[in-house]
C-alpha cells in the first residue's frame, strides 16, 4: 500500500479534534482549531489509524508513505513569501516541528529498509536503551525537526526500495526539499536531487516513481502553472511579479510543472532511463501520484527534437483517493485542461518557459470518485484499475465497484 500524502490534516481538523484541543487551550487564540505541537499530532494520528479497519489494513499489508502539505498545512513551501508569512506568525515554529518530528515516528520510521533503520542516530538511542524507566527523545526529535525544516538537505525523506529486478520504487519529498529562492525555485534541492538522479536509472524490469504531486499535469493546467512561474519570477516584465506570486497561491500553482528547474532535471532523467541511456531499458516508468482531487492516465513520450526513441512506456497515474469533492467549476476546468496534448510553451512565449523534454496525453479521466487504484505488474502489459466503495444501504459492509482501468502494453 502506498500512501502518497495528507494522510492527516493539520489545517481542517475533525470534530473529534476539536473536541481534544478545547480541552487543552482555547481555540480562539492561533493557531485556532488547526494543530498547535507534537502532542496534538499524535492524538491526530490516534484518532485517524484507531479505527479498526485502519488497522488491520496496516498491520496486515506492507506500507509507505511520504506527506504532502496538509500533513503540515494547506500550500507548505509554495513560495519563499508564503514560507515568510508563515514564519512572521507566533504559532509556526511549534507547528511545523511537531509535524515533521510526529511524522517521523508515525510515518518515516517505517519507509526504511532495516539497515536504512539500524542507521539512523536516534533509532540507535531508541534500540539501545536499556532502562531504567522510558527514554526521553523530545528535545532530539525536536532538533532533528527544525534543522530538516531550516535545512532541507541535513535529513532526508525520500526513500527507495529494491524489489530485486523486478521493480524499483523510488519515492521523492516534494514539499520539504525546495529551493524557495524566487529566482531560482526548485522541487528538490541540489544534495536531493543528486541521490534522486543516481536511483533514476534503469537494469530493473520497472522503475516506479512515487511523489505525492502529479509530474505530469493535464496539458493546460502544466502551461498554465509554467506561465505561473515565469510571470511570479519577472520574466515577462517586473510588473507582473506581484501578480504571479498572488496566482500562485491564491489559486495553488505549486504543482512541479510551477518549478521548472525541478521539472526539466527530473524529465531528462526520465528521457533518458527510457532511451536505454542509463542501463538497460526498464519496460515502464511509471509516475504514481495524487493531491488533486480527481484521478487520471497520462502517457508520455520524448520531445521529438530530442531525437530519442523511447523503449519504455512512460506513465503518470494519478489518484486521489478519499479526498474533498472538487467545485463544480474547477471539475469543469480540469476536464477541459486535459484535452490535447502538452506543447512546448516555450515557443509561444519567447523562450520565457523551457521547452518540455515530454509530451504527453490523458487517455483515461479525470475522474472524481473516491477510489483506491491498483497497479499491477502483468507479462506483456501494466494494469490498472480504479475503484469505489458501494455501500448499498449496508454502510458496515461496503463493496468495491470498478468504474476504470488502462493497459499499457510493454514495447519490445
Amino acid at each position: 500500500m502506498l500512501f502518497l500524502g495528507d494522510q492527516v490534516y493539520a489545517d481542517d481538523t475533525s470534530d473529534e479534534m476539536k473536541a481534544f484541543i478545547e480541552q487543552r487551550r482555547h481555540p480562539s487564540e492561533a493557531p485556532w482549531y488547526e494543530l498547535q505541537d507534537y502532542e496534538e499530532y499524535a492524538h491526530l494520528y490516534r484518532l485517524a489509524w484507531d479505527d479498526p479497519a485502519n488497522r488491520w489494513l496496516l498491520s496486515t499489508l506492507p506500507s509507505a508513505m511520504i506527506f504532502d502539505d496538509h500533513d503540515i498545512r494547506d500550500d507548505w513551501n509554495t513560495s519563499a513569501t508564503w514560507r515568510a508569512q508563515m514564519e512572521a506568525t507566533d504559532w509556526w515554529h511549534d507547528r511545523v516541528v511537531g509535524g515533521l518530528a510526529s511524522y517521523w515516528v508515525h510515518q518515516h520510521l517505517g519507509n526504511l529498509s532495516p539497515a536504512e533503520r539500524a542507521a539512523d542516530p536516534l533509532w540507535q538511542q531508541v534500540t539501545a536503551h536499556d532502562g531504567p524507566g522510558e527514554l526521553d527523545l523530545t528535545a532530539e526529535v525536536d532538533a532533528l525537526a527544525e534543522r530538516a525544516d531550516q535545512e532541507p538537505d541535513s535529513y532526508r525523506w525520500s526513500f527507495c526500495r529494491d524489489f530485486d529486478t523486478q521493480a524499483r520504487l523510488v519515492v521523492i519529498d516534494s514539499r520539504a526539499a525546495r529551493v524557495l529562492t524566487p529566482e531560482l525555485r526548485c522541487m528538490l534541492e541540489d544534495a536531493e536531487m543528486a541521490w534522486l538522479d543516481e536511483r533514476m536509472v534503469g537494469d530493473v524490469d520497472h522503475l516506479i516513481v512515487g511523489t505525492s504531486l502529479p509530474f505530469l499535469l493535464a496539458p493546460a493546467l502544466h502551461h498554465v502553472e509554467a506561465f505561473s512561474e515565469a510571470l511570479a519570477q519577472g520574466r515577462l516584465g517586473r510588473l507582473f511579479k506581484p501578480l504571479g506570486e498572488r496566482a500562485r497561491q491564491g489559486a495553488d500553482l505549486e504543482h512541479w510543472a510551477a518549478f521548472q528547474d525541478g521539472f526539466q532535471k527530473v524529465g531528462r532523467m526520465v528521457v533518458e532511463v527510457a532511451a536505454g541511456e542509463r542501463g538497460r531499458a526498464p519496460r515502464t516508468v511509471t509516475f504514481l501520484s495524487g493531491d488533486v482531487h480527481h484521478s487520471y492516465v497520462a502517457l508520455a513520450e520524448p520531445d521529438p527534437a530530442s531525437g530519442r526513441t523511447a523503449h519504455s512506456a512512460i506513465v503518470q497515474a494519478v489518484c486521489s483517493p478519499i479526498r474533498n469533492p472538487l467545485p463544480r467549476v474547477m471539475r469543469a476546468a480540469t476536464a477541459l485542461a486535459a484535452y490535447g496534448r502538452t506543447r512546448p510553451t516555450g515557443r509561444l512565449l519567447g523562450g520565457r518557459v523551457p521547452r518540455s523534454p515530454l509530451r504527453w496525453r490523458l487517455p483515461q479521466g479525470p475522474r472524481y470518485d473516491n477510489n483506491l487504484a491498483v497497479l499491477e505488474l502483468r507479462e506483456t502489459e501494466l494494469h490498472m484499475a480504479w475503484s469505489r466503495g458501494v455501500t448499498d444501504g449496508a454502510p458496515d459492509r461496503p463493496t468495491l465497484e470498478q468504474v476504470a482501468s488502462v493497459d499499457v502494453p510493454f514495447r519490445e
